[in-house]
């Protein structure tokens, strides 16, 4: 009797010790994801201001510019941020010529109100001592002063996009001075980096390089894309960096839509899954990497096969992206290769047909990035939302590539499901509908072959004097790279 109570008595300690090495099991596992890997941590963090090279920017469009003073609130958005690196949502900054060149922020002065609902701001001290201001007023003592420092100016330069200021400034003015808008010379300035702003993008780009590789070291069928989007994000934060844009996580048919939002499918075993993210350095400045990658963590033989064209359409493209050619040079390098493959796959009949080639290519393959993903500034002598006059016309190039500029290239294929029910509708003007019921016919077995696929591989590339870097080469983007990163 005593040996069959002992016995029990072994049985529970054993089926105890199970249950708790279970439980610390499952707690280990949890921690996994809910403790990030040093892996996935940049170090080489930055602060969002350097005062150094802001007083560089502001002499440098004083330059520009000629005589006369600037008057730019926040207000202005990024421009208001670019000149003064000023970041709460009131202020004025006031830039004079020579031959005194005196630098001047109006800020909402420190309260314990303000402290207690929005905390801590700068102040007109800490405009000096923080922002490099030469003096600081409150806010309030704008239009008080606004005389004095109108007076003599031939010309005064506000911003377009600051209406109320502008507004301000026209009825205090002289009636003899020039009232300019200042934003076109902003913009042409903020198409090349300086040093700074580059090591701003480096480390979102970096940051966002590590949040793909984190998506594709978890991703899994039956997860919802927004657990996806949970481990991007989850990155940027943890390296002390925000949302850049919104992120775009879409799997199977959603990888075919440009601008996917709703992030909320289930990922089902066999899909590809498009991401199209970017974290925001401190001083906001955005990265904007996109890559494709297989659900099971390997492509099938159609995926690859479309996968390895965009990526030579890719790799192709940005040799084109250096000092001596055109802007547009490399998206046409691109859409060439891309129309080309297409045809040799039976998408495409015939590669003279204008139209044919533009079912397929949407979109510029090139953009620049900076305080905003898709950064201000000029691209040439030719419309960018004209689209039709210049995605498949090669003899449009746009202006010369500059050492400094940041762009991205990103070319895709998106086979949307039924898109090939809409030709009438997309080409019906200018094709005849014959041509359009024939072009329907042969292709389609092909495109349902492929239906429902959508693939982008996006890059950040640094124009350097001799060529270019690609700042996202850290974030895997070949089928070998990928397929071994995920491999389970």
């Amino acid at each position: 009797m005593k040996n069959k109570y002992a016995a029990l008595i072994i049985a529970l300690i054993v089926i105890i010790i199970l249950i708790f090495y279970n439980v610390y099991e499952t707690r280990k596992e949890e921690k996994k994801y809910f403790v990030l890997h040093e892996t996935f941590i940049y170090d080489e963090p930055l602060e969002y201001f350097e005062q150094v090279a802001f007083e560089e920017r502001r002499e440098e469009i004083r330059d520009n510019k000629g005589e006369g003073v600037i008057i730019v609130s926040a207000a202005a958005g990024d421009d208001f941020l670019y000149l003064t690196g000023f970041i709460e949502s009131r202020g004025i900054a006031v830039l004079s010529g020579s031959p005194d060149s005196v630098y001047k922020l109006f800020v909402t002065p420190r309260h314990p109100h303000t402290t207690l609902w929005t905390g801590e701001v700068y102040g007109t001290q800490g405009a000096m001592e923080k922002l490099g201001a030469d003096t600081a007023y409150t806010i309030g003592r704008f239009e008080e002063m606004l005389p004095d420092l109108l007076e003599g100016q031939k010309r005064i330069f506000v911003h377009s996009g600051d209406n109320r200021v502008a507004g301000i400034v026209e009825r205090f003015a002289d009636q003899n001075s020039e009232i300019v808008d200042i934003k076109p010379v902003l913009h042409e300035m903020r198409v090349t980096k300086d040093k700074w702003e580059i090591d701003q993008l480096r480390n979102a780009v970096e940051v966002t390089s590590l949040a793909h590789l984190r998506a594709m070291k978890t991703v899994a069928p039956g997860q919802k894309e927004y657990d996806v989007q949970a481990e991007i994000e989850y990155v940027y934060m943890k390296n002390g960096l925000s949302v850049g844009f919104p992120s775009i996580v879409g799997s199977g048919p959603n990888a075919t839509i440009l601008h996917y939002r709703e992030n909320n499918r289930t990922l089902e075993d066999g899909d590809l899954l498009l991401i199209d993210i970017g974290a925001a350095s401190k001083g906001g400045y955005v990265a904007d990497i996109t890559r494709t990658i297989p659900v099971n963590g390997k492509f099938s033989p159609e995926q690859r096969e479309l996968y390895e064209l965009v990526l030579k359409a890719s790799d192709e493209a940005i040799k084109l992206m250096a000092p001596g050619n055109r802007i547009l040079d490399c998206h046409h390098k691109a859409a060439q290769i891309i129309t080309d493959g297409l045809y040799e796959l039976g998408l495409i009949t015939d590669t003279t047909q204008w139209w044919q080639k533009r079912f397929y290519i949407h979109y510029r393959s090139n953009h620049y990035i900076g305080l905003n993903v898709h950064d201000v500034g000029s691209y040439g002598d030719f419309d960018p939302a004209d689209r039709d006059s210049y995605l498949l016309n090669r003899e449009i190039r746009g202006r010369s590539v500059l050492p400094g500029m940041v762009m991205t290239i990103e070319p895709g294929i998106y086979l949307t499901p039924g898109r090939l029910d809409y030709l009438q509708e997309l080409f019906g003007d200018e094709v005849d509908s014959h041509e359009l019921e024939a072009f329907a016919e042969k292709v389609a077995p092909v495109y349902k072959k492929y239906e429902g696929t959508g693939i982008r591989i996006e890059d950040d590339i640094l124009v350097t004097l001799d060529g270019n870097e690609i700042m996202s080469k850290n974030a895997p983007r070949t089928v070998a790279e990928i397929e071994r990163i995920m491999g389970r």
